[in-house]
């Protein structure tokens, strides 16, 4: 279960969307849910001329984002810590507490102002010692026959993180009444030649394309239980696509709720010569995207088994 659940917020309107989205996710897990702000961001350094005050005025902004209903429903903790690198306070502030997800709205940033300012809430994604939650606004209400359902989009490269990333979703797909679905994006063998033409691989003959597809939709059916198919109404799907913008577009046409999907947490030169299809899909997508590094062995048992919830300290 989520027993613990952290916001980190800059006061900003996707700071607000992702406090939003956790009350939302305390309410249905029962969580504690702590609300931190790490004093030095630019918000404050605009409003308070003495840094005395910084820390009242921080936390008087907390409590004004936080209500009577919060407090009723679920234990509320806010909390103010000083540092000047924000996304290494609140990992550590994860770790301290033994956070089970971490909320947090992103700016999303891309381009050469990523490049130039990057990016906090990549930071935490990419050392979180938890599962990361991230959003650029308040979810959409859904209208028509649609309003009702929720659906969770499952995105995985058949790694240890993406096995991760499935337990995850099925801790969350249950209390939230969300239906499952598993999507593997098999990489297009093509490449651009030259004015603009297409060169296709030997790889890719139709014979070769449909071995790929069904080897690939084996595997994915072979990660999907009887349990999963009755309880969560799991379903999976292959398609031929280019990573993070196919990942993208297929949540985006099909309505999902929340995208869940694992990242391999390079960092240094490895990251930036390789980039992330999560850190990508967080910065395109639309909807919340929950990203996990763990492999599938070091997931907290909280978290990857739900029949073992653990007390709420």
């Amino acid at each position: 279960m989520f027993d613990r659940l952290l916001v980190p917020t800059d006061f900003s309107a996707p700071s607000d969307a992702a406090l939003v989205y956790a009350r939302e996710l305390a309410g249905t897990f029962g969580a504690k849910l702590h609300v931190l702000h790490v004093l030095g961001n630019e918000f404050l350094r605009a409003v308070v001329t003495d840094p005395h005050d910084l820390e009242a005025t921080a936390l008087r902004h907390l409590q004004e984002r936080l209500t009577d209903d919060d407090r009723r429903r679920f234990q509320v903790v806010p909390a103010i810590e000083r540092s000047d690198a924000p996304q290494d306070e609140i990992v550590s502030y994860a770790r301290a507490h033994t956070i089970d997800l971490i909320v947090m709205g992103t700016h999303g940033r891309t381009g050469m102002a990523h490049a130039l300012m990057g990016s906090v809430a990549e930071t935490v994604l990419r050392t979180s010692p938890c599962p990361v939650l991230t959003l650029r606004e308040a979810p959409r209400a859904r209208k028509g026959t649609d309003a009702g359902r929720r659906r969770i989009l499952v995105a995985t490269d058949f790694s240890e993180p993406s096995d991760a990333a499935l337990d995850c979703a099925r801790v969350l797909a249950a209390p939230m009444g969300a239906a499952l679905h598993l999507l593997h994006v098999l990489e297009d063998p093509r490449v651009s030649g030259s004015f603009g033409s297409e060169v296709y691989y030997l790889a890719d003959s139709p014979a070769t394309r449909t071995t790929r597809l069904k080897e690939a939709q084996e595997r994915l059916a072979h990660r999907i239980t009887a349990d999963d198919r009755a309880r969560l109404r799991a379903t999976t799907e292959v398609i031929f696509g280019s990573g993070a913008s196919t990942i993208v577009e297929y949540a985006a046409d099909n309505e999902f709720n929340l995208i869940v999907m694992g990242t391999h947490g390079r960092s240094g030169i490895a990251h930036l010569l390789m980039g992330s299809v999560a850190e990508a899909v967080v910065r395109r997508a639309s909807c919340p995207v929950l990203t996990l590094r763990a492999a599938r062995g070091s997931v907290p048992q909280s978290v990857a088994d739900p029949r073992t919830a653990r007390a709420t300290a």
